[in-house]
């Protein structure tokens, strides 16, 4: 804390921030920078004052501290785009359909390369359906944030260019798909008779899942009781233990609930589970290597069979799904994972 913030605890927090703010006018953006993260200190639980943060340093050019402080912001927030307090502050947080394009450049199918129409979304749903002319289906198990780290018509080219079916899933109980999906059923079991009768439906021979953050879990849960042929998960929060809800505390009320009698312990055992799949579904994680959290998740995976781990060099954030599809690779992975095999 620097000379200008030591006494900030003996201010209130308005008066901080209008000392802040203060000196930001006034263009002193390393004094404004103090106070926000001697507000930071004070409130170490309010995500505002490490974005702020973020925005002063970005507003002052010093773009290689912000790209740490917002990676290290989300660590701890990981569901800070879903605020919009939060992405007025750091607009990258929630790009615009048009800067997400342009962020991934030709890895994004565009519209000569899709061979079904793309989902239509207006968030309300907890079930979409797209039927494709293939004898395969996805199962697309959302995160927190309810999205694919990019809107789910934006995520469903990828998958449209390929002819897939789709089924696009959302958890509004909010823990981890464990009691089903609310439309389809009351509970899980319910949920997994659903799914297989939509799969028949759509004259799927074949079944796969992909998962992003929280979803991960359920892509993997999911994806083994369906004996799906491939499992994908992104930034999975797979270690579904009391230890690794003590040492990730990013989404601490979400990690209690599945912990608690909601949940049998036997199902979120995700590891013992995959253990017993003798093979039938491979799983795949991909997740940032210098991600404390995400890695510690994956490495509960370790020496089970069936599954492969993807650590990301130089991934230090949440983004594992953005960051391969950033370097034009997720279009390259879905056309080796779910290669033309039913023809």
């Amino acid at each position: 804390m620097t000379s200008d913030t030591a006494g900030s605890h003996q201010l209130s927090t308005q008066q901080l921030l209008k000392v802040a703010q203060t000196a930001e006018s006034a263009g002193d953006m390393d004094r404004a920078l103090g106070f926000y993260r001697g507000l930071g200190e004070i409130e170490p639980r309010n995500p505002r004052w490490a974005f702020e943060a973020v925005r002063v340093l970005r507003k002052s050019d010093r773009n290689e501290e912000a790209r740490e402080a917002l990676s290290a912001a989300l660590r701890k927030w990981p569901r800070a785009s879903s605020n919009p307090a939060l992405t007025r502050l750091v607009p990258e947080l929630n790009p615009s359909e048009a800067q997400l394009r342009s962020a991934l450049r030709e890895d994004m199918p565009d519209d000569s390369a899709l061979k079904r129409p793309v989902i239509e979304d207006d968030g309300s749903s907890d079930c979409i359906v797209a039927r494709g002319g293939r004898k395969e289906a996805v199962l697309v198990f959302t995160g927190l944030a309810d999205r694919m780290t990019m809107p789910l018509p934006l995520f469903d080219r990828y998958l449209a260019e390929l002819d897939l079916s789709a089924v696009y899933l959302r958890d509004t109980k909010r823990i981890g798909y464990f009691n089903g999906v609310a439309s389809l059923a009351d509970d899980y079991d319910g949920t997994i008779v659903r799914l297989k009768e939509l799969l028949v439906d759509l004259g799927a021979m074949a079944v796969h899942t992909i998962g992003n953050s929280a979803g991960g879990m359920a892509a993997v849960s999911y994806g083994l009781d369906l004996h799906a042929r491939t499992v994908l998960g992104f930034s999975a929060p797979v270690a579904l233990t009391r230890e690794a809800a003590d040492l990730d505390r990013r989404t601490a009320v979400f990690a209690e609930r599945i912990l608690g009698p909601g949940v049998p312990p036997e199902r979120r055992d995700l590891r013992a589970r995959a253990l017993k799949s003798r093979g039938v579904t491979r799983i795949h994680l991909y997740y940032g290597k210098d991600m404390p959290e995400d890695r510690f998740h994956a490495s509960a995976m370790e020496e089970v069979p069936c599954v492969t781990l993807h650590p990301i060099e130089g991934l230090a954030g949440h983004g594992a799904l953005f960051r391969i599809a950033e370097n034009r690779g997720l279009r390259r992975l879905f056309a080796e994972t779910f290669a033309k095999a039913d023809a």
